[in-house]
C-alpha cells in the first residue's frame, strides 16, 4: 500500500532512448535500432551495429514500473539473476548468465563501482537506487578483452541524467506500509555553455524480519538511505567539453544473523558509505575525425558492521570495518 504526494514545477524531461536490446528483450518494450549503447565497444555505437546481447532500461520504463532500486529493474532482464539475503539494505548480488557476481563489472558514468574491499571485488546492489538515472545498459557475455577480469560475465553500465532545456525541478513524497517514507527532490537545466543535473532522495522503512517469523523472529529490520547524484557539463566550444559526475549514498541497515542461525539480532547493524566521482575532458581534432578523451575517477567504499551482545546472543560481539578505494586515470 502506497500513497504519494508530488509537486511539480515546469521541468524538462531528459529524453532517454526507447528500450533497445537483442532478441531477448521483453515483449512489452518497443525496439529502436538507432539506439546508442556504450559498453560493447567503449564508444557510443548504434545497437544495430553491435552483435552483443544488450538490454536497455530507460527512465521512461523506470518511472512507468516504479522501480525504486537498480536491482528491482534488473530482475526483468533475461539472463540476470538477483540474490538478496533479506529486506531493504540486505546484501544483494547480481549474476549474469550464471557467472559469479564478482565477474559482473558495474559502471556509473564510466566509474567502476565494484568494491575492492570485498573478497571477490563484487558490487553490492543493496544501496543503489534509481534516482537521477537516465538509462541502464546490460551487456551479457564476456567482455574481458575490453574491461579486464571483472567483466567475464558481462557489464552493467548506468548513465545518469544530463540537464537539458530551461531550468526546472521536482519534489515528491511517498508513504506506505511498514512505516515507509521516501522523499525526492531535484533540478536540471542547461545554459549557454553547459548543463547541470542534481537529484536528492531519502528512504526510510521499519522493514520486516528476514528470519523465519514462525520461529518467533518478529524483530523488524529497519533501513535508511540518503542518496545524492550530481552532473555538471561545461562546453566552452563546439570542439571541447568537460563533464563531471558525482554520486554519494549513506545507508544504515539492520541485519539478522547469517544462515538463519540465531534468527533475529537487534544489535546487528551495517553502516555503508559509497562515493563515485569522475571528471573527463573531450577534444575533437582534424575536423572532428580524431577524438581525445582524458579522464580521472575515484570510487570510495566504507562499511562498518557491528554486532553487540544481548541476552539472546551473549557471544555475538563483533566489530568489522572495510575501506576500499579505487583511483583510475584513462586516455
Amino acid at each position: 500500500s502506497l500513497m504519494a504526494i508530488a509537486l511539480m514545477v515546469p521541468a524538462v524531461t531528459c529524453a532517454a532512448e526507447s528500450d533497445a536490446s537483442d532478441e531477448n528483450q521483453p515483449a512489452d518494450g518497443p525496439v529502436n535500432i538507432n539506439d546508442v549503447v556504450v559498453p560493447a565497444t567503449k564508444l557510443e555505437t548504434p545497437s544495430s551495429q553491435v552483435g552483443s546481447s544488450i538490454t536497455v532500461i530507460d527512465e521512461t520504463e523506470i518511472e512507468r514500473k516504479q522501480y525504486r532500486t537498480v536491482s528491482e529493474a534488473l530482475r526483468t532482464v533475461p539472463g540476470v539473476h538477483i540474490a538478496k539475503s533479506g529486506g531493504p539494505g540486505a546484501p544483494t548480488s547480481v549474476f549474469l548468465r550464471g557467472a559469479k557476481s564478482e565477474h559482473t563489472l558495474v559502471l556509473i558514468d564510466g566509474v567502476e563501482v565494484n568494491d575492492p574491499s570485498s573478497p571477490g571485488r563484487s558490487c553490492d546492489f543493496a544501496h543503489l537506487t534509481t534516482d537521477n538515472i537516465e538509462r541502464i545498459e546490460i551487456l551479457r557475455g564476456p567482455q574481458s578483452t575490453l574491461y579486464g577480469s571483472d567483466a567475464i560475465g558481462g557489464v552493467i553500465n548506468i548513465i545518469t541524467k544530463e540537464g537539458e532545456g530551461e531550468p526546472g525541478g521536482y519534489i515528491s513524497a511517498e508513504a506506505g506500509s511498514f512505516s515507509t517514507f521516501r522523499e525526492r527532490a531535484g533540478t536540471s537545466g542547461s545554459f549557454q555553455w553547459g548543463d547541470y543535473s542534481l537529484g536528492f532522495s531519502r528512504w526510510d522503512t521499519d522493514g520486516i524480519s528476514a528470519a523465519d517469523e514462525d520461529a518467533g523472529n518478529d524483530e523488524e529490520d529497519g533501513y535508511g538511505n540518503t542518496t545524492l547524484s550530481a552532473r555538471l557539463g561545461l562546453r566552452p566550444t563546439d570542439l571541447f567539453n568537460v563533464d563531471t559526475t558525482l554520486r554519494y549514498s549513506d545507508a544504515e541497515a539492520d541485519l539478522d544473523n547469517s544462515g538463519g542461525v540465531g534468527g533475529d539480532d537487534p544489535n546487528h547493524v551495517s553502516d555503508s558509505e559509497q562515493l563515485s566521482l569522475r571528471s573527463e575532458a573531450n577534444l575533437w581534432l582534424l575536423d572532428e575525425m580524431w577524438e581525445q578523451t582524458v579522464g580521472a575517477s575515484l570510487t570510495d567504499h566504507n562499511r562498518d558492521v557491528t554486532n553487540d551482545t544481548d541476552p539472546a546472543h551473549p557471544n555475538s560481539l563483533m566489530r568489522s570495518a572495510y575501506d576500499g578505494r579505487t583511483v583510475a586515470f584513462d586516455w
